[in-house]
């Protein structure tokens, strides 16, 4: 999916430009080597189109402008902003603060991560920062003033011992 990830992102947003809605990608099917099935082992869950859109919608936003409060690719995004968006252009509903998502999202641990689900982080001492989960220990997040919707890894030393919690809000 990695080398197909520009192609879907151009399709996604050319088609929010010149229809002003999009329908879901199609989703890629992937094979599996059998192996072995060692005892405790979970099966990954199956990956969600909701979630895999999401995940697509953020990375869509790469490089827009920080701007605290900001929601909308026009002014620009905060992390919360960032979330909010992205949810609500695949149909639902979610508060637009980072503490009002992380108390409404379903907690789940970082072996259930999909892309679309989101990490909640203490900045300062209280919740205060999301990302979107992207796949492979990397989420896209709006970081601060002064800078752009990145990628960073769940390995970063400045959010790795920050991290509070892994939710997911979105609904199939």
């Amino acid at each position: 999916m990695n080398k197909l990830l520009p192609q879907y992102i151009l399709i996604l947003v050319s088609s929010f430009l010149l229809f002003a809605c999009s329908s879901a990608p199609e989703r890629l099917q992937t094979q599996t080597q059998p192996q072995t099935i060692k005892e405790g082992y979970q099966f990954p869950q199956p990956a969600s189109a909701k979630g895999d859109n999401i995940a697509l919608m953020a990375q869509s936003m790469l490089g827009k402008r920080y701007l605290y409060g900001g929601s909308s690719p026009q002014q620009g995004f905060d992390c919360s902003g960032l979330v909010y968006f992205t949810h609500t252009q695949v149909g639902d509903y979610v508060p637009r603060t980072s503490r009002d998502q992380l108390y409404a999202s379903r907690k789940i641990t970082l072996n259930e991560l999909q892309p679309g689900d989101l990490l909640f982080y203490r900045i300062n001492g209280k919740p205060s920062h999301v990302g979107i989960y992207i796949g492979e220990k990397k989420f896209v997040h709006a970081p601060s003033s002064g800078k752009a919707v990145s990628i960073t890894t769940m390995d970063n030393p400045y959010f790795k011992p920050r991290l509070i919690r892994a939710g997911r809000l979105y609904k199939e």
